[in-house]
């Protein structure tokens, strides 16, 4: 067994191990919702790959342990009511998550530094995200990468309140 993570693109038989991931990742910082529920992961090839975007996962030993996407901002995303005046050429980071006991390896970090090379090779000149306040790892890697908290609003719904951040990059600088 190796700890050395191997970055690839998304393939149609991931998708039981994404959900699962995605699950287990969001629990452990108490940020997982049953609803609304994650539609996007059940059409990962029509609402990534074939519309501009790209969806990762790292592996170890063959087990995907790591994960992120990035896609075209849809006209009619909810991040756009944060973010004024989007240009046409700027994608939204998504779905970024690392297995819980595989954490603080840098696996995230390379994911993302895979997904921020292939949005600039395809010309994309903004990335734009969001996460909740109480994901200081997540708001940490942002942050270290040049993101900018653009928005911070109170959000009533799920359970309980939390606070939503949003955050953006130039890929232009």
């Amino acid at each position: 067994m190796t700890d050395e993570l191997s970055v690839r693109r998304f393939r149609p038989g991931d998708g039981p191990r994404i959900h699962e991931l995605h699950e287990v990742a969001m629990r452990d910082v108490g940020a997982y919702a049953d609803e609304p529920a994650d539609d996007d992961l059940e059409s990962v090839t029509e609402t990534y790959l074939e519309r501009g975007g790209e969806f990762l996962v790292g592996t170890v030993d063959d087990r995907i342990v790591a994960m992120g996407a990035f896609r075209p901002v849809p006209d009619d995303h909810y991040i756009r009511q944060f973010l004024a005046a989007l240009p046409d050429s700027a994608v939204i980071l998504t779905r970024m998550r690392v297995e819980p006991a595989r954490q603080r390896r840098g696996y995230g970090q390379r994911i993302y530094d895979e997904l921020e090379a292939r949005a600039r090779d395809r010309g994309y000149t903004t990335i734009v995200l969001d996460t909740m306040a109480r994901q200081t790892a997540a708001r940490g890697l942002y942050e270290s990468n040049g993101f900018d908290e653009r928005c911070r609003e109170r959000i009533e719904a799920f359970d309980e309140p939390f606070d939503l951040l949003v955050y953006r990059k130039s890929l232009t600088k």
